[in-house]
C-alpha cells in the first residue's frame, strides 16, 4: 500500500475529472454535485464516477504536490 494513506493521515482524496484522476484537499469527503479545487489548482465539479473512470491516468502535478505533502509531514513527525 503508498505510503501517502500511512502515519501523517490523510494526504488527499482521489476523483476522476476531466480525465485524469485528481487530487483534492482531504478537509472533508467530496461529494458528488460539489465544486472542489484540486492540488494542481484547477476548480472541477465531482462527478459520479464509474469503474472505467477510475482506470484514467493520475494527474502529474496533484501526484508531487500531494507526495511533497506526505514528505513534509513525515519530516515533521520526525
Amino acid at each position: 500500500m503508498s505510503d501517502l494513506f500511512q502515519p501523517q493521515g490523510l494526504i488527499a482524496y482521489w476523483r476522476p475529472a476531466e480525465g485524469l484522476r485528481h487530487g483534492l484537499e482531504p478537509d472533508a469527503p467530496p461529494q458528488a454535485g460539489q465544486e472542489r479545487n484540486t492540488l494542481c489548482e484547477r476548480s472541477i465539479t465531482i462527478g459520479s464516477p464509474n469503474e472505467l473512470d477510475w482506470l484514467a491516468p493520475t494527474c502529474e502535478t496533484c501526484w508531487a504536490e500531494a507526495c511533497s505533502r506526505r514528505d513534509a509531514a513525515a519530516r515533521r513527525a520526525r
